[in-house]
């Protein structure tokens, strides 16, 4: 008995190691094993400026020198995941339940801090109902920054007004402007418009735009290239030097302890570049044909996760906060997931198109969304509700027909 409760502790005090290793992105990998040496004495921890640079994605950059490859290092910023992680505690999640799920919401907010999660899903893996788990999300209105967690625009809004102290007739009448985001000037003539619309224009869109400024210092996890065979190369030049020093025997526990869970740190941080490294594989694999330069394939991270034998949690943890760098760009891993919406077309290839089409419409008579039914239909065979086309729609932020037709006669 006293031996399996020693290796239920050592499992537990692993995956406790182990998942923010794995979540973590790349260049905030340096910081944790830096911190990690700090705590425990047999982590030998090499630092940056005693590393030589040596960039293993030459054939894709060119030949780059030390110091503007350092250049381009993030330091000391926290990302958007560690700034919200951090406040998911008491006042506002009180119980381990509440917290556990805050976490899980967490996992499914998206680069631009949008929550693009299934409530119900949620509810029940922790076995609770969708009102508790919907009240939880809705706590994320009182975080900063203020409107992560939002399902969507007019709702990041919402989120960002409950935070303002402003004068009850205004703040009723931007709420007002805020339900009403898409004919906002309509109430043109009201005395408090004005004062709505600085109001407004002062939150941020999307709500994590502060650390999508920094989106030109994204550091890829993997490089692919697909050509007759599949190449990923590993980012190694961002992964941390350590090494266990010091292993010798000895009788004291905590000793023991240290030296192990130094140990485990550098047998994990290995298993993150496996981990990964298969992870991306079957990605790039399902979705071949849009390293080729053609449309994303329907792929959920439950297929991936029955594929390699990992709960669908652990692909989501996985995928959070990490890149690749193919001939085509810089791409999250998130964004290789996309529903099928028919057989063989994907959610994420109806939106292109609906993207595409519309950048090329006629200004004089724009494209409803019963055209774009159409054209679908015409293109790929496809039967799309209109409903459906409208959802996609304004997923995009893209406005109806009717608005669009106001916006091109004021650019004229």
């Amino acid at each position: 008995m006293n031996l399996q409760f020693k290796q239920k502790q050592s499992l537990q005090l692993s995956l406790k190691l182990w998942l923010p290793i794995l979540q973590s992105p790349l260049e905030d990998l340096e910081r944790i094993f830096k911190d990690k040496s700090y705590e425990n004495p047999f982590l030998e921890y090499k630092s940056k400026q005693e590393r030589s640079y040596t960039p293993s994605y030459n054939s894709y950059e060119g030949k780059q020198n030390k110091q503007s490859f350092i250049e381009n290092i993030k330091i000391n910023k926290e990302s958007l995941y560690e700034v919200i992680s951090n406040q998911l505690g008491a006042p506002l999640f009180p119980t381990p339940k509440s917290q556990n799920i805050a976490h899980e919401i967490l996992l499914h907010i998206n680069d631009e801090g949008y929550f693009e999660g299934d409530i119900t899903k949620i509810a029940i893996k922790y076995n609770t109902t969708d009102e508790f788990v919907e009240n939880v999300r809705k706590r994320f209105a009182h975080l900063d920054p203020c409107g992560i967690g939002a399902i969507d625009l007019k709702e990041s809004f919402l989120f960002q007004l409950s935070n303002l102290e402003l004068e009850e007739d205004l703040y009723l009448f931007v709420q007002k402007l805020i339900l009403n985001i898409k004919n906002m000037d309509k109430f043109h003539k009201h005395h408090l418009f004005k004062d709505g619309k600085k109001v407004i224009k002062k939150f941020n869109s999307p709500p994590a735009i502060e650390y999508l400024d920094d989106s030109q210092t994204i550091i890829p996890d993997f490089f692919v290239e697909v050509d007759d065979d599949i190449k990923i190369i590993v980012n190694d030049s961002y992964y941390p030097d350590i090494t266990v020093s010091n292993p010798f025997r000895s009788k004291n526990t905590e000793l023991k302890d240290k030296i192990k869970e130094a140990r485990d740190l550098v047998n994990l941080l290995e298993l993150r570049k496996s981990t990964l490294y298969k992870l991306i594989l079957v990605i790039v694999q399902k979705q071949t044909q849009f390293f080729i330069g053609s449309d994303l394939n329907p792929l959920t991270m439950a297929q991936v996760a029955d594929e390699l034998g990992f709960d669908e949690s652990t692909i989501s943890r996985a995928v959070s906060n990490k890149y690749i760098k193919c001939r085509r760009g810089i791409f999250s891993l998130k964004s290789f997931f996309t529903n099928e919406v028919s057989k063989g077309v994907s959610s994420k290839k109806i939106k292109n198109f609906i993207k595409k089409a519309i950048s090329n419409e006629s200004k004089k008579t724009p494209l409803t969304d019963q055209n774009l039914v159409d054209l679908i239909l015409q293109r790929y065979d496809v039967k799309v509700v209109r409903r459906t086309i409208t959802k996609y729609r304004k997923l995009l932020d893209i406005p109806s027909s009717k608005v669009r037709k106001k916006i091109y006669k004021l650019e004229l």
